[in-house]
């Protein structure tokens, strides 16, 4: 499990904001439940609860009121692909970024040589 960190509640706000899935008519109902959970928002019922990233690079996911982690996502290497094409279509400044990416760390990790 990750380690808790706490963000600031007005960083989460404007991130959900500006990568609220309504803005991405495209974007899958599994990359809106993991947006959501990298930026603590409840963009889907039921939402994520936990993420883990298996040593074969596949991603898990536990929904929110069960007990395992047993929801498989798909590669972690397309879920990482994903996520920074978001960002990168999202008009974030260069903090709300950074900011983002942390909360990536965070929430979900970096692994591998892939490049963020």
């Amino acid at each position: 499990m990750n380690t808790p960190q706490k963000f600031s509640p007005e960083l989460l706000s404007l991130l959900a904001e500006k990568l609220h899935p309504s803005h991405f008519p495209r974007m899958s109902r599994a990359m809106a439940a993991i947006v959501g959970f990298v930026v603590e928002a409840d963009f889907t019922e039921p939402a994520i609860a936990d993420i883990i990233v298996t040593s074969k690079g596949l991603v898990i996911v536990r929904i929110d009121g069960e007990l395992s982690t047993n929801h498989m996502v798909g590669a972690y290497t397309d879920l990482l692909q994903n996520w920074v094409k978001l960002l990168r279509v999202a008009g974030l400044t260069t903090q709300e970024w950074i900011e983002a990416q942390g909360l990536f760390a965070a929430k979900v990790g970096f692994l591998g040589g892939e490049i963020a």
